[in-house]
């Protein structure tokens, strides 16, 4: 069977192809959508000892653990961070006492951490409340990763940080005398000073 086409028809294939072409091109956007929201996905976990897990694929959860872990929001990078550094920062710059000094709720805290050599970390806190002082103390290690100082909790007094957990605070300046940072917790910038 041959067909033919007169010349003033055009061909039915050709007429479509605009609608073809953006089919595809939703059909693209929709997949290439769907992929990036999948790789987004932070999932946090306890296990029967306490110890927290941050993961990025539920399939990374043990099966006993999924029922109760929880799909964390994004954070990018972009958002945690103000201003960037001129230059990576080395962890011996910020090995050294750092002491932070504040107030929260109308009651004056001071928190001192010691950045030791081979990334290890301890420190104490003490916040006024009224006539009572709360004082807690805490241990871990310590790296810098992507601009990030990362403290991982391996005891800790207070309820807060667990042990087992990482905290990603965003390095905004650092120098000889204060260490300015955005912390991954609470996303506000705190400054310790050198002592």
């Amino acid at each position: 069977m041959e067909v033919s086409f007169s010349p003033g028809r055009s061909d039915p294939i050709k007429r479509r192809i605009p609608e073809i072409r953006v089919f595809f091109l939703t059909l693209a956007v929709f997949f290439l959508l769907s992929a990036e929201a999948g790789l987004a996905q932070t999932y946090k976990y306890v296990d029967e000892n306490g110890s927290v897990y941050f993961v990025d694929s539920l399939d990374k959860i043990p099966a006993q653990y999924r029922k109760d872990s929880q799909i964390l929001p994004e954070l990018k990078r972009e958002e945690k961070v103000q201003k960037k550094l001129s230059s990576p920062v080395s962890e011996k710059s910020l090995i050294g006492r750092w002491e932070c000094q504040g107030s929260e709720n109308g009651n004056s805290f001071t928190v001192i951490m010691s950045l030791r050599p081979k990334g290890v970390f301890d420190g104490n806190g003490f916040k006024k409340m009224g006539e009572k002082t709360l004082v807690w103390m805490f241990k871990g290690s310590w790296r810098v990763m992507e601009g990030d100082l990362v403290l991982t909790y391996t005891w800790s007094s207070a309820p807060e940080p667990k042990r087992g957990t990482s905290q990603y605070d965003a390095i905004l300046e650092v120098n000889d005398q204060f260490l300015e940072v955005k912390s991954g917790r609470t996303g506000e910038v705190v400054r310790y000073k050198r002592k």
